[in-house]
């Protein structure tokens, strides 16, 4: 054995002793979290697994967000809060987990190919009268991270799945799914992250009607998983779609005219991010009464700005990431209501409507163009109290504070910044 073998060998019999020492004074441990990797990281997982082999049994509280070896066969039955991350590596020996006494859940790294295999019922009789059935009976916060879901790796693996490869992966995970049976009768807190298309994991369930905070990112969920479920209504939603390229259009505003359509009652904020969007968004298809926040962090014509601010009255905050103008409908739309050389504008019935960020101005030819639709705008949008438009000197927007300012009061905010 070289010297180096040595003192590492000696070093990991240290921190076995001191596992040893921990769990010999403290036997009753029931809450373990890990919150660092250790340095070096093999002696940390040493302890760290020594640790959770000898408190397993009492845990009611396990928290981590490193792969920790796990040489026991299932966690404790009295288990109220589990954080653990899952890899291809950890599943095939991940314990048994007691669904039923579980009031917050958190797995982190989650592979597609995962599934409801290593949760149990909480008795034996319910696992022989009701097989497949998994009830979480009192979580009440449920929060899922998918792996390998990057925004650049969920955009190829999403435009190069061919349509046979679609259908085999929706069989497969149809098929998963239909070996369980979920439910979440206390469920008020569900957070979904990189939901791959081919996740084995499905997300159909029974949820209560009524849930605190429903958060979506870079997750495009089946339409079918709301549209059944018995949700009614939602405290807070939060949707964030990056790459929204989508081969069939059709589902992602079944999900999103179900979620922020009249199917669902919002009680406050509903929020919609959509980034790098490749599919032309059609207006006509677009029924969201109950949206309240929405980020297009794309381009975005004037007109459609407009359109969007007059199809939401619940709207109350707009970002756009740049603004385009066409110069012949913005010319067809400052001239329509034009009088002698001044702004006619009727206020338009958008009483929510509160900000305004426009992080860039597209090069127009027009300036005096854009000027008009800007102060048409702010005439149409009397409850409008705070406006930032960044790119504005190539166009000379500033001169809008001095001609204008009166027409205006309203704004408590204006950033015009260059």
């Amino acid at each position: 054995m070289d010297l180096d073998a040595a003192i590492d060998s000696g070093k990991k019999t240290v921190i076995s002793r001191m596992g040893k020492m921990i769990v010999e004074e403290m036997p009753h441990v029931n809450m373990l979290r890990f919150d660092s990797d250790g340095e070096p990281a093999e002696l940390g997982n040493e302890i760290k697994t020594s640790l959770l082999d000898n408190y397993a049994h009492n845990l009611k509280y396990y928290s981590t967000g490193y792969p920790v070896a796990h040489n026991f066969r299932r966690f404790s039955s009295e288990m109220t809060h589990l954080e653990i991350r899952i890899n291809s590596e950890s599943t095939p020996l991940l314990p048994r987990i007691n669904a039923g006494c579980l009031q917050k859940l958190v797995l982190d790294d989650v592979p597609s190919y995962f599934n409801w295999q290593c949760f149990e019922p909480e008795t034996s009789s319910q696992l022989h009268h009701a097989p497949g059935l998994i009830r979480f009976a009192d979580l009440q916060v449920f929060e899922l991270y998918f792996s390998g879901m990057l925004e650049e790796t969920h955009l190829q693996r999403i435009s190069t799945m061919d349509t046979d490869a679609a259908v085999t992966h929706a069989a497969a995970a149809a098929a998963a799914a239909a070996q369980y049976r979920v439910e979440f009768p206390k469920l008020h807190t569900l957070s979904v992250t990189n939901y791959p298309p081919d996740a084995a994991m499905s997300l159909v369930a029974e949820y209560p009607e009524h849930m605190r905070q429903l958060t979506l990112r870079f997750s495009f969920i089946p339409p079918s998983v709301f549209i059944r479920s018995n949700i009614k209504q939602v405290t807070s939603l939060d949707i964030t779609l990056y790459y929204a390229q989508l081969d069939h259009p059709e589902s992602f505003y079944a999900l999103t005219n179900h979620l922020f359509g009249p199917s669902v009652e919002i009680e406050k904020n509903a929020t919609l991010l959509m980034s790098y969007s490749e599919f032309q968004m059609h207006l006509r298809s677009v029924h969201w009464p109950n949206l309240t926040i929405i980020r297009l962090m794309s381009q975005v014509e004037y007109a459609t700005m407009e359109q969007l601010v007059r199809k939401m009255p619940r709207l109350e905050k707009l970002v756009i990431y740049e603004l385009l103008f066409d110069q012949q409908q913005t010319l067809e739309i400052s001239s329509s209501e034009s009088c002698a050389g001044h702004l006619v504008c009727t206020p338009w019935n958008t009483a929510a409507v509160k900000y305004l960020d426009i992080l860039s101005l597209a090069y127009v030819s027009r300036p005096d163009v854009v000027k008009s639709c800007i102060r048409r705008f702010l005439l149409h949008v009397p409850s409008l109290r705070s406006l930032h438009i960044n790119g504005c000197e190539a166009i000379g927007l500033n001169e809008l504070v001095d001609l204008v300012k009166p027409q205006y009061p309203h704004l408590q905010k204006l950033v015009l910044s260059g």
